[in-house]
C-alpha cells in the first residue's frame, strides 16, 4: 500500500508558499510522488522540534510514524539528482545576495558503528581527539549579513576510496574520489563559479578543524585564483622577503614561528576589525608554501601573506590566516574573515534547528539527498520573506 500524506498549510508566514517553493526548487524531480515527499520532508525539517529522524518527521506532518518508511525510501533509495535543486537554490540565493563571496564550512558528525557512508576513526585536530565520524563540507554563498548553503560534499578516505565492495554497498559513484576537506571545497567552488550567473569571488575556508594544508594546487587547475584560509598555528610555511632572518630564509617553519620571529604590524582601520570583543592586533608576514614550484619558467613560487589576529590580553589565542589576495585592500580581506564567522554560526544553526547531523542512512546518495533538503529548508526560511514571486526562477 502506498502511504499518502496531506500537504497541509505552509509552515512559515512568507511571501512564497512552501508548495510554490518546492515546485520551483524540486521541479526537476521526474515523478509527482517524489515532489510530494520533498514537500513533506521540508515541512518536517521546518516544524519538528529536536532530532529530525524519519519517523519523527513523518509523525509531525502525516500524523503517523509509519510514513517514515516512505520518507526513508524517498531519501535513501529514490533515484533523483540532487545537483539540479542545489543549482536552483544557488541561483535564488545569488539574486538575494548580489554582494557575495564563496565560503566553505566544515563540520564533524560523530557516529556509532561504521556502516554510514564516510564514517571512520580519524584524528580531528579541531577536537584534539580521535573520533568515529563523518566529515562534511558545505559551500555557502555569503553576503555581509547572510550565509546560504548551496552545495555539500563528504570527505572520503581510507577504505571508502580503496574498497570496491564498501563503495558498492554505499552506492558511491566510480568518478567520486578521495581527498581532503580543502580539496572538496575547491572542487565545489569551481563548479559554483562556472555557473553563468555566478560572480568570480575568492574562496574563504577554515582549515583548523581538519588540519588540512592550504595549497592552491590541491584542487583542479581551474580552481579559484584567490583564496583566504584560516590555518592552525603549526601550519608549515617558508618565510619570504627582505629582512627575513637567515635562519628562516629557506627553512620550513610554522605560521606561529614566522609571526613570533618578527611579523610586521599591519595597519588597518579598526572599523574593519570589529569582532565584537574589543581591539584586535594584526601582524603579518610574506610566506611561501612548502613544496610549491614556480608558476612560470624562471619564476618564483607564489608568495602569500600570513596574518595573525589576536586580542591583547585575550585568552583565545591568535587566529592565523593565509591569503593569496595580494591586490586586495585590507578592509576587503577582513570583511571576508567576518563572513567565515557567519558561516560558523550558520552551521551551528543548521545543526540545532535543521537536522544537519541527523541523517541515519548509509548511502552516499541518501546523505546528499538529506543535505539538499537541509539547504532547501534553511533557504526557504531565509530567502522567501519578500513579496510573492520575488525569487521566481
Amino acid at each position: 500500500m502506498i502511504t499518502t500524506c496531506p500537504a497541509g498549510p505552509s509552515v512559515a508566514r512568507t511571501g512564497w508558499s512552501l508548495t510554490d517553493f518546492v515546485h520551483t526548487v524540486f521541479g526537476s524531480l521526474p515523478r509527482v510522488d517524489q515532489q510530494r515527499w520533498a514537500d513533506v520532508y521540508l515541512r518536517g525539517l521546518l516544524s519538528t522540534p529536536g532530532r529530525k529522524t524519519m519517523q519523527r518527521l513523518a509523525g509531525q506532518i502525516c500524523g503517523e510514524s509509519s510514513a517514515g518508511q516512505a520518507l526513508q525510501q524517498f531519501i535513501t533509495a529514490s533515484p533523483w539528482d540532487w545537483h539540479q535543486p542545489r543549482s536552483v537554490l544557488a541561483r535564488l540565493a545569488a539574486r538575494r545576495l548580489p554582494d557575495h563571496a564563496w565560503v566553505a564550512g566544515t563540520f564533524v558528525s560523530e557516529k556509532k558503528g561504521s556502516s554510514s557512508v564516510g564514517v571512520q576513526r580519524r584524528f580531528v585536530p579541531g577536537l584534539g581527539a580521535t573520533v568515529n565520524c563523518q566529515i562534511g563540507v558545505g559551500l555557502f554563498m555569503v553576503s555581509r549579513t547572510e550565509a546560504i548553503p548551496v552545495d555539500w560534499d563528504l570527505v572520503l578516505d581510507g577504505g571508502w576510496c580503496e574498497d570496491a565492495a564498501l563503495r558498492r554497498r554505499a552506492r558511491i559513484p566510480d568518478p567520486v574520489t578521495g581527498g581532503s576537506a580543502w580539496k572538496r571545497a575547491l572542487e565545489m567552488a569551481v563548479g559554483a563559479g562556472s555557473a553563468p550567473w555566478a560572480q568570480r569571488t575568492p574562496l574563504v575556508a577554515d582549515l583548523t578543524v581538519t588540519g588540512d594544508l592550504a595549497e592552491s594546487t590541491a584542487g583542479p587547475a581551474s580552481g579559484p585564483g584567490e583564496w583566504l584560509v584560516r590555518v592552525r598555528p603549526d601550519h608549515p610555511v617558508v618565510q619570504h622577503g627582505p629582512g627575513t632572518p637567515p635562519s628562516l630564509s629557506a627553512a620550513l617553519t610554522t605560521a606561529e614561528q614566522v609571526i613570533a620571529a618578527g611579523g610586521a604590524r599591519f595597519r588597518v582601520a579598526l572599523s574593519h576589525l570589529d569582532t565584537g570583543s574589543g581591539p584586535v592586533r594584526v601582524r603579518s608576514a610574506l610566506v611561501r608554501l612548502p613544496g610549491r614550484r614556480a608558476t612560470a619558467p624562471g619564476g618564483q613560487p607564489p608568495v602569500h601573506r600570513l596574518f595573525a589576529l589576536d586580542s591583547p590580553g585575550g585568552s583565545a589565542g591568535a587566529q592565523y590566516w593565509l591569503s593569496s589576495l595580494r591586490r586586495r585592500n585590507a578592509g576587503y580581506v577582513f570583511s571576508l574573515i567576518r563572513r567565515q564567522q557567519l558561516v560558523a554560526d550558520t552551521l551551528r544553526e543548521l545543526e540545532e534547528g535543521y537536522g544537519l547531523m541527523d541523517f541515519e542512512g548509509r548511502t552516499y546518495p541518501g546523505w546528499h539527498h538529506h543535505m539538499t533538503m537541509v539547504s532547501a529548508a534553511y533557504a526557504y526560511r531565509r530567502l522567501t520573506s519578500g513579496p510573492a514571486g520575488c525569487l521566481s526562477a
